[in-house]
């Protein structure tokens, strides 16, 4: 050690092991960040905020288990934005994206705490209703069109304009599968359309022979 050079103190000591300590809370925190937000974009649309296609279809796996187990009622929705092709033509892909975020805000504040809502694809989105029987489901549908019927959207120059909803809805029947009761769902939401939008229909149980959309709608908005 050179001569203008002393041996660092016990308080010396301290003070470094601190400030190593403190910038090691600060890499972990940092990390713990990083990773939420990797979590968070594997299992959520990037857009909406909502669970993405794999983390509903996930979950509905999960609870269509639970309900073969415990004998529990189960319901899901198929919700589609009429004519959204329309919106993002005459208003542009910009206010498309904001009308498909407020509609998700919209939807969320409309189910329960307990159900479970994702974005199905594109202008479509799936709900997941634990415990639910087809009536109860087709409730909570209606309140949720009403909503969406009732939130005024709003243009690049400040013009409102409407936007509905069409669902299908679709309870578990035994033997279904993740794909038979979407199947069931989505049929019910396509007749839903073919009678003009803006409606829920439902499939119970005894419609599960009837499956699929209809040929004549499957380009339908």
């Amino acid at each position: 050690m050179s001569a203008d050079q002393s041996e660092p103190t016990g308080q010396d000591i301290c003070t470094e092991f601190a400030r190593l300590n403190h910038e090691l809370i600060n890499i972990r925190r940092d990390l713990e960040q990083r990773n939420a937000a990797l979590e968070r974009l594997a299992y959520h649309d990037t857009l909406t905020g909502l669970l993405n296609r794999l983390s509903i279809l996930q979950k509905l796996d999960e609870w269509l288990q639970h309900v073969r187990r415990y004998n529990s009622r189960l319901a899901v929705a198929m919700v589609d934005i009429d004519h959204f092709k329309q919106v993002n033509d005459l208003h542009g892909h910009r206010i498309g994206d904001r009308v498909l975020v407020d509609l998700a805000n919209v939807m969320s504040r409309s189910i329960r705490k307990t159900d479970f809502i994702g974005r199905y694809g594109g202008e479509e989105f799936l709900i997941i209703m634990p415990r639910t029987d087809v009536a109860g489901a087709a409730i909570m549908a209606e309140r949720l069109r009403a909503a969406v019927e009732g939130t005024p959207m709003h243009g690049a120059d400040g013009t409102r304009f409407s936007t509905t909803v069409s669902v299908g809805v679709a309870e578990y029947c035994d033997g279904d599968d993740e794909d038979l009761i979407i199947s069931r769902a989505d049929a019910a939401l396509y007749r839903a359309k073919d009678l003009g939008r803006n409606k829920v229909r439902v499939s119970p149980c005894t419609d599960s022979k009837s499956t699929g959309r209809p040929a004549k709608t499957k380009q339908a908005n």
